[in-house]
């Protein structure tokens, strides 16, 4: 049995943050291959802590644009393994690749899963002739991982998110699934059988958007995901609407800003597509495939989303600050009868060989080795000293950035203590504590006043008769405006507790306020 998750993590660091370790956060996904999306994470920060773990390979791609958008996108796959060297495992692979044009690899020489190549200038339908410079762009933004398990090729995808008047961007996002299928259709031609997982950013159908409008299924890039699926001629299975067809309501990806996971008012875009013959010795793909073959099951790991459970009532004021977690939820496929691998051990394009990790390991095997024996001195001296040691020794001091508060309410309740400082000696202290907190009561009743205040000043949404939440608007001509809106989560119109949809440009004095 194989098990396979993909889960855009919104940022690793966070995530392994939040469970306490990168082992942690593998162990709570329980599969054989875990594939990260928006991983957020640049070469020049990679570090052990969240690369390395006990029974884990990586094999990952960072963001190497220029656009000056730092670390952004990022995707990473973890196999679990009982050994990294003479293994017989289907999730350690045979081979990995960085990207999907195939450049990368032939600038280092090296080849390519499946020998792909590419011949630049490509022509492609709908965007003319492709330069060898477009295509490069492509790889550079760390959003894709190829890894070769033997008996299937494994693509982790991280899909371009576009705007549909952003020209340069549209053409980027094409250009990336045009590529991609050239890559898809080169190793089904060789008889390979390939596997696509990861956030590609599309919800193909209605059926996986909480508020598709109509010609919601005529959009590009939907045509084109549906092109590539069975049921519309194309070579993959859509795994989970394969084996769910009905379900509704089954999403996978949320907006935070407005607090869409309270009213599981989401989307699908989160995806497992599978191709290829199954294992048995027929004749036909036509009669035996990897779907009905060998995936016993393909679901939504719900208990993964963020605000699960008693967490899901915090939403209030437009605030999710308590909320932890990615603003997606996992996916995972089961698939059985998978033969094991003849031996083989880690490719060299593992994390664990990469400079930025195998350098800095062994700078802090230097540093260690440094600091015993400098500990060592330090220990002599002391043994030969007689005089004593207290005003001798080397002061540490802390640093920290101290954050501000996001919300008064919780400013006044967390950042004002009324504390009494301590004494050496408590008893002989006659001097009461009243005074600091009295001081302490009457600061906490002016931040409650200033509150009132501010509230007074908010309009009220028209659905609710309930403060609103400023907001400003981000890029175009009103950039920088400042709006109200309704501070409810979002949800579907039908729902009564949700986002009324109110919407209201500011001005100098709001006419409808709150009544005291």
């Amino acid at each position: 049995m194989v098990k396979i998750v993909t889960y855009n993590v919104n940022g690793l660091r966070p995530r392994v943050a939040q469970h306490g370790s990168l082992r942690r956060l593998l162990d709570a996904l329980d599969a054989d291959i875990i594939c990260f999306q928006e991983t957020k994470l640049s070469r020049q920060d990679l570090s052990g802590d969240v690369i390395m773990a006990e029974g884990y390979e990586a094999f990952i791609s960072c963001n190497r644009s220029s656009k000056g958008r730092g670390a952004y996108s990022g995707v990473a796959t973890f196999c679990r393994v009982t050994s990294a060297f003479s293994s017989q495992e289907v999730a350690l692979p045979v081979a990995a690749e960085e990207g999907f044009t195939g450049l990368q690899e032939t600038a280092k020489n090296s080849e390519t899963i499946g020998d792909f190549v590419l011949v630049t200038p490509v022509e492609e339908e709908g965007l003319g002739e492709v330069t060898k410079e477009e295509l490069l762009k492509v790889d550079n933004e760390g959003r894709c991982v190829i890894t070769d398990h033997g008996h299937f090729v494994l693509f982790n995808i991280y899909g371009p998110a576009v705007e549909e008047d952003d020209i340069e961007r549209v053409r980027f996002k094409l250009l990336f699934y045009k590529i991609l299928q050239r890559r898809w259709q080169h190793l089904l031609a060789l008889g390979k059988r390939v596997f696509v997982v990861g956030d590609l950013n599309i919800a193909p159908s209605s059926i996986d958007r909480c508020d598709a409008q109509p010609g919601f299924e005529k959009q590009t890039f939907r045509k084109w995901l549906r092109s590539m699926l069975r049921e519309h001629g194309g070579p993959f299975f859509d795994a989970f609407r394969s084996k769910h067809p009905e379900r509704v309501g089954a999403y996978t990806c949320f907006n935070q800003k407005v607090g869409a996971e309270v009213y599981n008012y989401g989307s699908r875009i989160d995806h497992i597509l599978i191709s290829g013959a199954c294992f048995h010795h027929c004749g036909s793909v036509d009669d035996h495939s990897i779907f009905p073959c060998h995936v016993e099951e393909c679901e939504i790991m719900d208990h993964f989303r963020r605000g699960n459970s008693e967490n899901m009532s915090m939403w209030k004021g437009g605030r999710s600050s308590k909320l932890e977690g990615s603003d997606h939820i996992p996916v995972y496929i089961v698939l059985n009868e998978i033969p094991e691998l003849p031996v083989h051990n880690t490719p060299s394009s593992a994390a664990r060989y990469l400079p930025e990790i195998r350098g800095r390991q062994q700078s802090i095997v230097s540093f260690l080795r440094k600091g015993m024996i400098y500990e060592h001195k330090d220990a002599m001296s002391m043994d030969r000293a007689d005089e004593s040691c207290c005003g001798g020794g080397l002061e540490s001091k802390a640093i920290y950035k101290e954050e501000p508060p996001t919300d008064i309410a919780k400013f006044s309740k967390e950042s004002i203590q009324c504390t009494t400082p301590a004494t050496e000696d408590q008893g002989n202290s006659d001097v009461p504590c009243s005074l600091s907190t009295d001081k302490c009561n009457e600061a906490t009743l002016e931040w409650q006043r200033i509150q009132q205040r501010m509230k007074m000043t908010l309009p009220l949404c028209k659905g609710h008769h309930e403060p609103c939440i400023p907001r400003s608007v981000k890029k175009g001509s009103n950039i920088g405006r400042l709006f109200y809106v309704c501070a409810r989560a979002q949800g579907p119109a039908s729902n009564q507790e949700a986002n009324c949809g109110h919407f209201q440009w500011a001005t100098v004095k709001s006419k409808e306020k709150r009544r005291a």
